[in-house]
């Protein structure tokens, strides 16, 4: 599907934010702009600036895949098996992630300082 079909971007951004549990006054104070215009993009009548999609697709979490654009391939395989990971990783499996790389570092820095 391309991504200037106005409908698929609609039905994808309203399936989305209530899968979110969000009204659309919710969603639209958190990606700044009017109730209005949410409403608009969900009829289909109006198709976001890019600045707003990204702020939309941010917010609902939504994979750019969705829309056909394929980012994931690095041509590196370990750095494509950790996004695969991460991908696929639930919020508890984020958070462990993230502590362990952030002791990893630590402790590389430290390490790298003895080194000098």
């Amino acid at each position: 599907m391309r991504f200037d079909d106005k409908i698929y971007l609609a039905d994808k951004i309203k399936y989305y934010r209530k899968k979110a549990n969000l009204t659309q006054a919710e969603l639209a104070e958190k990606v700044d702009l009017s109730v209005q215009h949410i409403s608009r993009i969900e009829s289909g009548c109006y198709i976001p600036s890019l600045k707003s999609f990204f702020a939309l697709v941010t917010v609902l979490k939504i994979d750019l895949k969705d829309f056909g654009f394929n980012i994931d391939s690095t041509n590196n395989l370990i750095k494509d098996k950790l996004i695969t990971m991460i991908s696929n990783a639930t919020d508890a499996e984020l958070i462990f992630y993230e502590n362990v790389m952030q002791a990893v570092n630590t402790s590389l820095k430290k390490v790298k300082k003895e080194l000098l």
